[in-house]
């Protein structure tokens, strides 16, 4: 485990890092900043960071709003190892278990839950650098993880509890919306982010357009390049 430079908007952190710990993408950034949006004074409140990877999340949103408690969790052994270490490093009040989705956290209630669990097609994570030895049981439609946490998710959040999530065009999102618009009774988008595609997944073509003639994703392609979406939502009752 080596310290490593992991820049999140203009700020470098030095975090606790080693293979198989997913890296933060611009993702990541996209959904602190959507929550920093919302919640710019948030004090004296449980929060979740699900899927936590390093601890990231934790750490840049502990740096901008100060006196919350931190919880995080991953399925990851290495993640864990790295974000127990960061969390020490940087001071952040809470703890860190080891678990699948929101398993770990039964009979726990959080003011906020911030998910950052990997909502790709699965097909589409095995040609991507991003999930370098990191497991994405994410199904062909890149939905499965985030709607098993939109539906359970109630059972963690307190009265006013909210979550809030990425939804990624490369899986379907439309999907994702209904299963939220049914479960919870507000759901709304905070941002949206547009980005170009990677070249390691760019030039998988046949694949690409497979996928999304079936709906299980989207893009839009012009002047040669495919160019995808972010959208950060809230979700909340």
């Amino acid at each position: 485990m080596n310290l490593k430079k992991i820049k999140i908007n203009d700020k470098f952190y030095n975090l606790y890092f080693k293979k198989g710990v997913f890296e933060p993408t611009a993702t990541t950034s996209f959904l602190i900043n959507g929550f920093l949006f919302k919640n710019p004074k948030v004090v004296n409140k449980k929060i979740l960071d699900l899927g936590c990877g390093s601890g990231i999340v934790s750490i840049v949103i502990n740096h901008k709003v100060k006196d919350n408690t931190f919880n995080a969790s991953d399925l990851n052994q290495a993640s864990l190892d790295c974000a127990t270490k960061n969390f020490k490093k940087f001071k952040i009040k809470g703890m860190v278990k080891k678990g699948d989705l929101l398993k770990p956290w039964v009979g726990n209630k959080f003011d906020f839950i911030i998910n950052d669990i990997s909502g790709i097609s699965s097909l589409l994570a095995k040609k991507s650098k991003w999930f370098a030895n990191i497991p994405s049981d994410t199904g062909i439609d890149g939905t499965k993880l985030t709607i098993s946490i939109i539906k359970d998710s109630y059972k963690n959040l307190s009265k006013k509890g909210k979550l809030y999530l990425p939804l990624i065009s490369l899986s379907n999102t439309n999907k994702i919306i209904k299963i939220a618009k049914k479960t919870f009774n507000r759901v709304k988008i905070i941002s949206e982010n547009k980005w170009f595609l990677p070249k390691e997944i760019e030039k998988h073509k046949k694949l690409l357009e497979k996928l999304k003639k079936s709906g299980k994703i989207n893009y839009e392609y012009k002047f040669g390049k495919y160019i995808c979406f972010t959208k950060i939502i809230e979700l909340k009752n």
